[in-house]
């Protein structure tokens, strides 16, 4: 037999072996007892959402809302909830990479180590209490690694959108709201049913009767947590409505005036605003006042990545101005030029008198090393790049100056939250979204 036969013989020979082995498992009901592990639920813009993802998502909130004795909601409310999460996360998460947007491990370490401090536990300990628990400390680490992504895509999009008069400032700072802002802090639960634009009359109607008919099952002691999970298009839904501890004037205003009125348990009526209609409970108030403060005045210049600025080159612009102030040039006109910090940018990076833990931990610890009148090296905190300068420090009450910060800062969160809700449904208009979850 010649080569050519050989070689033949031997693919014919692999071939018929292959034929029968196909046949035998086909006889033996192999291939029908073959599952499918994993499906595409979403499909958003460039990428895609795994049912995998969506079921680990659902998991860790039952998870959750059992430990806390939480009574469950439907679990396909509760997957079309998460759903739509996981939709507004990627579409997010897909601007952060277009704009080049990255989490260095220091900065994802310094807030890992600040989550496992408010734990009381050491980062190890941490890790070894979330394994014993079954969740994946690399899990855990990701987690927060897209948190932080997704907070500084909010920033970008929503912080250059904020716009703060000094008239709203001094209104503020001579209203009752804010002289009493530094007194008691309000633990706020809240469901909001959105309002779509286009909506008939007849349409927004029902949707008033349907949170009327939300208040009617509280009343009826049917858990808020549950109600808010189910049903709000808030972004604090999955967290049972909780909007965390806050002032009267942290609280949006429309919030504000009704909570104040509220005894603890308590649930308003539902209110009526732009984005739809709200109900609030109020399920905890305290006291907390300060008088004596160890403050910093500072300063600084701050460069962010951006749709059109890599990391990189963000890196390389803010040593170019360290560079330049170093060579003796002005730092309030560099910071009026390039500082991309809104409410401070016009003052020539002027932060006013600041109070402990005030800001970033990375941007705290690098000011609190620099010696007065001095600038410090280029660091990286999770707003970006900043040049710092450490202007003054002194101990006293809370002064004028430092209420017109606390001022700013808090319109400024009140405006961003409100920008956000906005924010995030246009982005989710603008989205090419083919959602495959069949319920």
């Amino acid at each position: 037999m010649n080569q050519l036969n050989i070689l033949k013989t031997s693919f014919w020979t692999k071939k018929n072996f292959f034929v029968l082995l196909v046949s035998l498992l086909a006889s033996m009901n192999i291939f029908s007892k073959i599952e499918l592990i994993d499906r595409v639920v979403a499909v958003v813009d460039s990428g895609v959402i795994m049912e995998s993802q969506l079921n680990s998502r659902v998991e860790e909130i039952l998870i959750r809302l059992k430990s806390d004795t939480t009574e469950l909601p439907p679990i396909n409310l509760l997957e079309e909830q998460v759903l739509d999460r996981l939709i507004i996360e990627e579409i997010q998460l897909q601007l952060a990479d277009r704009a080049g947007i990255k989490i260095s491990d220091s900065e994802l370490n310094q807030t890992l180590s600040r989550v496992s401090s408010q734990n009381n536990l050491s980062l190890e300990d941490f890790r070894l209490k979330l394994e014993a628990e079954g969740t994946s400390y690399k899990s855990f680490r990701d987690t927060i690694k897209k948190e932080l992504i997704i907070q500084r895509v909010q920033r970008g999009r929503v912080g250059g959108k904020v716009d703060i008069s000094e008239q709203e400032i001094e209104n503020f700072i001579n209203s009752e709201e804010g002289k009493s802002q530094l007194a008691e802090q309000y633990n706020v639960q809240h469901i909001l049913l959105s309002v779509k634009s286009g909506l008939t009359e007849q349409q927004i109607e029902e949707i008033k009767d349907e949170a009327n008919n939300l208040i009617t099952r509280l009343e009826g002691d049917e858990s808020f947590e549950k109600l808010a999970t189910a049903y709000s298009s808030g972004q604090e839904a999955l967290e049972g409505g909780f909007l965390g501890w806050r002032t009267s004037a942290e609280l949006p205003s429309l919030f504000a005036n009704v909570v104040t009125e509220l005894k603890v348990g308590e649930v308003a009526q539902p209110l009526r605003s732009g984005a739809g209609f709200h109900i609030l409970k109020l399920t905890d108030k305290r006291g907390n006042t300060v008088k004596f403060l160890d403050q910093t005045l500072a300063r600084h210049i701050l460069v962010q990545p951006s749709e059109i600025r890599t990391e990189n080159q963000a890196e390389e612009l803010i040593n170019d101005i360290y560079e330049r102030l170093t060579n003796g040039e002005d730092f309030k006109q560099l910071a009026r030029q390039f500082s991309e910090d809104p409410g401070s940018k016009m003052d020539g990076g002027e932060l006013g008198w600041s109070n402990p833990g005030d800001y970033d931990p990375i941007f705290e610890k690098t000011l609190n090393a620099t010696e007065i009148g001095k600038i410090s090296e280029p660091v990286q905190s999770s707003f970006g790049w900043h040049i710092i300068e450490a202007m003054d420090r002194r101990n006293e009450d809370v002064s004028q100056e430092e209420q017109k910060n606390r001022a700013y800062q808090i319109i400024f969160k009140r405006k961003f939250e409100q920008e956000l809700q906005s924010t995030l449904i246009e982005l989710r208009a603008e989205a090419y979204v083919d959602i495959k979850l069949t319920t």
